[in-house]
């Protein structure tokens, strides 16, 4: 058994790539709910990184509260049309596990705390002109920081500013259901935070960690709580039964 107990005050982020695993792994825990979500997607990159969170969520609970990744309950239940979209839940009798995915291009990567609510997000680094985006998605004081960058330098600051705001709402739970532009976090060149939203969470109970998805994206994930501070460890998804898993350097709040 890997050493995973994600203890006090700690956030597990564990990484995969989509074109790894054969299908047949990647349905093998599945529940019917998920098959037939899966099975919507057109696309089948879109249906292989939706399939991989899937499963890679039920690994990584599976190891967390030591039971086999077919008995892990996850609930995506949508609290506004009761369809099988929502943000995952694991149900537990026991403990309170808060979980989150994401996934963009070849990277998927599936979160875990007992700290609090918490949402991960990882994006590309967009290729084209993000003018019209930034002109929907941020406020004022971010699009002047973003134009302040060499052009070169607005596609990857334009998404270190996206994941910011998208991993607080998936917190939250409300994602996009919230304008974008209703939500202002620091600056590409600044350490991640969020300043301000129109929730009653107070922006400085969210906690915001830059995560290290590999060259060519950006990531973070956000948590709820945490008054003692929170330390962040990443892992690659194939070390996850290895107990020296967690190799890399942790981030302490």
């Amino acid at each position: 058994m890997i050493a995973s107990v994600v203890a006090a005050g700690e956030c597990h982020v564990w990484w995969a790539d989509p074109r790894l695993e054969s299908i047949d792994t990647l349905v093998r825990d599945l529940s019917a709910n998920e098959l037939r979500r899966a099975a919507r997607f057109r696309r089948e990159p879109d249906r292989r990184r939706f399939l991989t969170g899937a499963h890679l969520l039920r690994e990584a609970a599976a190891e967390r509260l030591g039971v086999r990744p077919a008995d892990v309950v996850v609930d995506r239940t949508c609290p506004d049309c009761d369809r099988y979209h929502g943000k995952p839940r694991v149900l537990t009798e026991g403990e309170t596990l808060h979980v989150s995915i994401s996934h963009s291009g070849d990277r998927v990567a599936v979160a875990l705390t007992a700290v609090g609510p918490l949402g991960v997000d990882v994006e590309a680094v967009p290729a084209t002109p993000v003018d019209d985006l930034a002109r929907c998605a941020l406020t004022e004081t971010e699009r002047q920081a973003l134009v302040a960058l060499p052009e070169h330098a607005r596609y990857e600051g334009f998404a270190r500013i996206w994941v910011r705001k998208e991993a607080a709402l998936k917190a939250t739970g409300h994602g996009l259901r919230i304008s974008p532009d209703r939500v202002e976090v620091t600056g590409p060149g600044e350490s991640p935070a969020l300043l301000s939203w129109p929730l009653d969470v107070p922006p400085a109970a969210v906690r915001i960690h830059p995560l290290d998805p590999g060259p060519g994206y950006v990531a973070v994930v956000a948590v709820l709580g945490g008054d003692h501070g929170i330390t962040v460890r990443e892992a690659d998804a194939a070390l996850l039964r290895r107990r020296d898993g967690f190799a890399t350097a942790p981030q302490a709040a």
